[in-house]
Parts: C-alpha cells; structure tokens; sequence
C-alpha cells in the first residue's frame, strides 16, 4: 500500500511541475498573399500528445488555451497548424452547402504546414502567415 501511495504521491508532483511553467502566447494569422487576416479557424500547436489551440479572431489574432482559457502553453519546440479557416457560401434551402476552405490544406497537418516555434519566454508572439488554397 505504501508503494501505491508514493507512487500517486509521485504522479501528482510530476503534473503540478510539468502545468506550472506555462508561457501565455498569441499572435496572428494572416495570408501570404495580401496580409490579410485569417478567419474562423483555429491555430494548433502540437508537442508529442500535447495540443494547445487558439481561435483565430476577425481580425486574425489568437490567444492559446490548454485547459482554460488564455491558459497558456509550456515551454519547448512545436508543430503549428490552422484548422478550420473557411467561408460560408449563400445557403440554399434544401440543400447541403458545405464551407470552402481558403487555406492551402498543407497548413492543415502539422507535418507538412512547415510551422514550428520555440517558446522560450513569457508574453511571446508568435505570427503566421498562410497561403490561400
């Protein structure tokens, strides 16, 4: 029993060190093309099996949540990708009208966006720019 009370004592430890620490992050998404601002999508950024996101804002801005919001994010090297970032067609009644994605699905995956960032310190900005599909 002692065993399974240190080792839970042991787990707790190792979570309250590996939350703490988080840096707060946001930035913007904007295209390549223009700079125009990226909208209704979200930013990801992946380490191993941890994920962070961010809703992408009118005006292309994002603030990175983990658990609650604007949370912020540990510190280390990550894959960044957008998600999501479409424009609604007219509907017509009756019928499926799907979104039209405006971004290269390249940004879509993080193995092949090519976005990567180190986050080394609090109050980091971290800007993205996107091509469009």
């Amino acid at each position: 029993m002692k065993k399974y009370n240190f080792l839970l004592c042991l787990l707790i430890c190792l979570v309250a060190v590996g939350c703490s620490g988080n840096k707060r992050l946001n930035g913007k998404v904007t295209f390549s093309d223009d700079g125009s601002p990226a909208l209704n999508g979200m930013v990801i950024f992946q380490k191993d099996n941890f994920i962070s996101r961010g809703e992408i804002q009118p005006d292309g801005s994002y603030s990175l949540s983990s658990e609650k919001a604007n949370d912020g994010i540990p510190p280390g090297e990550y894959k960044v990708y957008v998600s999501g970032i479409s424009e609604m067609p007219p509907q017509i009644p009756g019928v499926l009208v799907l979104p039209i994605p405006l971004v290269d699905s390249k940004f879509e995956n993080p193995d092949t966006s090519g976005l990567t960032c180190t986050i080394p310190a609090p109050g980091s900005r971290f800007d993205f720019k996107v091509d469009r599909r």
